[in-house]
């Protein structure tokens, strides 16, 4: 007799339960795992706490050495304070082996070299747009601030966009 309630009812729980969900920052929702080029994993979890500065890229990348400068000079910035900044290469292991993901555009310097292997963090932090370059600032608690920025203009102010998104992150 009262069955339509019944199935009313879940229908509607699954609906805010959907809507609950939809609302949680996809960063507490997933982690992700990134390696090293020496295959130690480094989970995006492990980063909470500090402003995260991620350049999603792969080592073809025609400005890939333009990337690292800028990333450098973010580093140096940043340098003894909880700030990460990382160069995520989407590359698999066949077309970057790990010896040549080491170095992928030069001298690293401060920057912190990973592989997405499975591309997973790149599909969930590019939205919509999934260019490459990609970069995404994630704040101490791992939540994308603003839209994740496609391609890289070695032109542009770079440096100084990234770093009063950081310095805000920081106060």
């Amino acid at each position: 007799m009262f069955g339509w309630l019944a199935r009313g009812f879940a229908a509607k729980t699954a609906a805010m339960l959907v809507l609950i969900l939809l609302s949680i920052p996809a960063s507490a929702q997933q982690d992700f795992t990134f390696t090293t080029p020496d295959g130690d994993a480094v989970t995006l979890s492990s980063l909470r706490g500090r402003v995260v500065v991620m350049l999603f890229a792969g080592i073809q990348d025609p400005q890939c050495r333009d990337e690292f400068k800028a990333l450098s000079s973010l580093a140096d910035r940043y340098r003894g304070k909880n700030v990460s900044i990382l160069w995520v290469s989407i590359d698999s292991v066949n077309e970057a082996p790990n010896d040549r993901l080491k170095n992928p555009c030069g001298p690293a310097g401060s920057v912190t070299i990973l592989r997405d292997q499975n591309r997973a963090a790149f599909r969930r932090f590019s939205g919509r747009i999934a260019q490459l370059p990609t970069i995404v600032v994630l704040s101490q608690q791992g939540d994308a601030q603003g839209q994740p920025r496609g391609g890289f203009n070695p032109n542009a102010d770079f440096v100084n966009d990234i770093a009063a998104i950081v310095d805000r992150l920081l106060r």
